[in-house]
C-alpha cells in the first residue's frame, strides 16, 4: 500500500484554484516536486518541512519589504530547518525539490504560500486519517 499523495494534492488544488483549466501554469509543474518531498520524507516529516518552507518564504518577503540585504529562499530555508537534518539522500532530494518548486512559482501569479498551504493540508489529512490507496495486485 502507498499513500495517494498525488490524488489528494489534485483535490486540494481543485478546491483552491477551481477547475483544472483555470489553474495557474505553475500548478502542474510544482506538483511533481511536492510529491518527491512527500514520498522521500513521509507525511509527518514532509508536513514539517513544508512549514519550514513557509517560514523561509515569509522571511524572504519580510526582508524584501524592508529593503535590506536579501540572502534568498534557500538560505532562509537552511536557517529554518534545524540540526536534525543530516543531509541524508531523502533530505537532499526534498531540499532540491523545494528549491525547484519555489523557483518555478516566482514567474507565476499565485504566491508560493498558496502551494505550501495545499501541501500542508494534504500531509495533515494523510497523517490524521491514515488515508491510503491499495495498489492493485498484479494479474497472473
Amino acid at each position: 500500500m502507498t499513500h495517494d499523495y498525488s490524488l489528494l494534492l489534485f483535490d486540494e488544488m481543485h478546491e483552491r484554484f477551481g477547475r483544472r483549466a483555470g489553474w495557474p501554469p505553475s500548478a502542474s509543474l510544482v506538483s511533481p516536486f511536492f510529491r518527491i518531498i512527500f514520498e522521500t520524507l513521509g507525511p509527518e516529516e514532509a508536513g514539517a518541512f513544508f512549514e519550514k518552507a513557509r517560514q523561509a518564504h515569509r522571511r524572504e518577503h519580510e526582508v524584501a519589504d524592508a529593503g535590506t540585504y536579501q540572502f534568498g529562499f534557500a538560505q532562509y530555508l537552511s536557517v529554518a530547518i534545524d540540526d536534525s537534518w543530516h543531509g541524508s539522500l531523502p533530505q537532499l532530494a526534498a531540499w532540491e525539490a523545494m528549491k525547484a518548486a519555489h523557483e518555478i512559482t516566482r514567474a507565476d501569479t499565485p504566491d508560493f504560500e498558496q502551494y505550501i498551504d495545499t501541501a500542508v493540508n494534504v500531509c495533515a489529512e494523510i497523517s490524521a486519517t491514515g488515508h491510503r490507496l491499495a495498489l492493485a495486485a498484479p494479474v497472473s
